[in-house]
Parts: C-alpha cells; sequence; structure tokens
C-alpha cells in the first residue's frame, strides 16, 4: 500500500486485489484507505462476489460479507457499498466518511468530460499509461467536452503529453505538450514539449519552435540545467541501471549470463506493459 497503516481487524493470508491498479490489500483497514485516496475511480472496481468470498473466507467478517451479497443482490449504487465497508471498522470516524460521501456526491455532479478527466488521471498516476491515453481520448468522443474551458483542453493535453513520453512514443509526446501550451499558455507544457523532442532526437524541430516562440536565453538555460538534471536522474533509474549491467556483462564476455538477464528483463517489461493495459 505504501503507508504504514495500524489493523486491528483480521489479516488475510492471500490478499484481494483491486483490478484497476493492481493494488493488494490484506484487511479491512487497508481496503478503506484504498477507497478514500481511490475515490474518484472507485465506482470502476468491481465489488463482487469474489470481494465477498474474501472477505468471508480470509478476513472471516460475516456480517459484513452478507449485508455485501445483499446490496450486490440489490444492485444497490457504489456509495452505498463503501459506506457499508467504511463502517465496517474504525479506520474512518464519521467526519472522515461524511466527507468521502461528499466527494462521491460531487463527482457524480460533474460533467461527464471531467469524471473521465479524473479516471485518466487516476491511470496516470498508477502507471497505467495505455489505459490513461484511452480515458483522454474518450472525452473528445463526445460533444460535452466543448463547454470546457480552454485551460481544461490544455490540461488534458498535457496529461497525455507525460502518458506518451512514459510508453516511449515521445514524437507524439511533443505534439500533445505543443498543443496543451497553445491552450493553456503554461511554461510547464512548452518545456516539456522541448524535452520530449530532445529526448526522441529530433534536432530540427526542436530549432524550429525555439525559434518560432522566440525563447529568450535565460529561459532556455534554465530548462537546459533541468533537462540535464532529469537525464542524471534518469540515469539511476531501475531500467537504466539494467541496461548498464548488460552492457557491462556483453563487453566482459559472460555471454551465458547476459542472455539469462536479457531474457528476465524483458519478461519483466513484458508483465509491466501488461498491467498498464489491463484492468
Amino acid at each position: 500500500m505504501g503507508k504504514l497503516i495500524r489493523c486491528s481487524s483480521a489479516l488475510a493470508k492471500e490478499p484481494y486485489q483491486f483490478r484497476l491498479t493492481k493494488t493488494n490489500v490484506y484487511s479491512m483497514e487497508e481496503v478503506c484507505y484504498y477507497i478514500r485516496h481511490n475515490i474518484y475511480t472507485i465506482q470502476d472496481e468491481v465489488f463482487d462476489r469474489e470481494f465477498v468470498r474474501w472477505l468471508r473466507t480470509e478476513l472471516r467478517m460475516e456480517s459484513v460479507a452478507a449485508k455485501m451479497e445483499r446490496l450486490i443482490d440489490d444492485r444497490y449504487n457504489i456509495k452505498d457499498i463503501v459506506v457499508t465497508l467504511c463502517c465496517s471498522c474504525d479506520y474512518y470516524g464519521e467526519e472522515e466518511i461524511n466527507e468521502i460521501i461528499r466527494i462521491m456526491d460531487e463527482t457524480e455532479k460533474l460533467p461527464g468530460y471531467a469524471r473521465k478527466k479524473k479516471k485518466g488521471d487516476n491511470y496516470l498516476r498508477c502507471g497505467s499509461y495505455e489505459k490513461a491515453i484511452e480515458e483522454y481520448e474518450k472525452i473528445f468522443e463526445s460533444d460535452e467536452i466543448l463547454q470546457a474551458a480552454p485551460a481544461v483542453y490544455g490540461d488534458i493535453f498535457h496529461n497525455m503529453g507525460v502518458a506518451y513520453v512514459n510508453v516511449g512514443e515521445f514524437q507524439k509526446a511533443s505534439e500533445f505538450f505543443l498543443k496543451a501550451y497553445e491552450k493553456n499558455n503554461r511554461e510547464e507544457s512548452m518545456a516539456s514539449c522541448l524535452f520530449s523532442l530532445r529526448l526522441g532526437k529530433d534536432v530540427k524541430t526542436f530549432k524550429k519552435l525555439i525559434g518560432e516562440m522566440d525563447i529568450p536565453e535565460q529561459q532556455q538555460g534554465e530548462w537546459e540545467r533541468q533537462f540535464q538534471t532529469a537525464m542524471e536522474s534518469a540515469a539511476g533509474s531501475r531500467r537504466a541501471v539494467q541496461i548498464e549491467k548488460l552492457k557491462n556483462l556483453l563487453e566482459s564476455g559472460a555471454v551465458e549470463e547476459y542472455y539469462d538477464r536479457v531474457h528476465r528483463y524483458i519478461l519483466d517489461w513484458k508483465n509491466e506493459y501488461r498491467r498498464q493495459i489491463s484492468v
């Protein structure tokens, strides 16, 4: 879960996995924490028979499982399910539960495009970049988005750029960051556009854009420092370290170990990609 949670209820031997984010939980307290921190997209989680079975067999919460079963059978809305779960342990008090209800009520009142953006943002935060892109694209399939202010368009385009960077499509990323800048006029979007062009080694477009936008040299220098800092940070990332190890193995003549690690790394990367595109 990424946070130390004090649990007074039973702990499961086998976790329940929330499919949207591939998050495992082992207690009712963790379920409640997960609900609160994914509240904008919790309606897309499936509290189904499998969840009821987990409550019954792993947490031994028979009464809660029975309530959940009735709610599912009677097709109650997700808010009733969330309240039932949050009231089943002492992790949140009445004030915090009321706050969760308030957020869910406000989310229901949002325009369709705003709800889809929140869902896409959640995918982005969880590292499900392909699903984030898919959700953002859905926003433009409806005329509802025509009601939105230009800055909203800009934010969506910017986040699409972030998603494309993370799947290695730097050209597309630069295009979306430029679209974002044209709508929101934010320096962050223009800097991200230029960074994407650098990552994609598109020197021609990079220089052309610098000239067209008439970006001052001082600003160029600041962005260059930011870019170099980001590159240094990336050099220490897990994937960069893995690739460096592969190079060292090949150069030292450890061919068998090299191919063994290549196979394992590719398998890991495939599994990570599958996680991104699945729900």
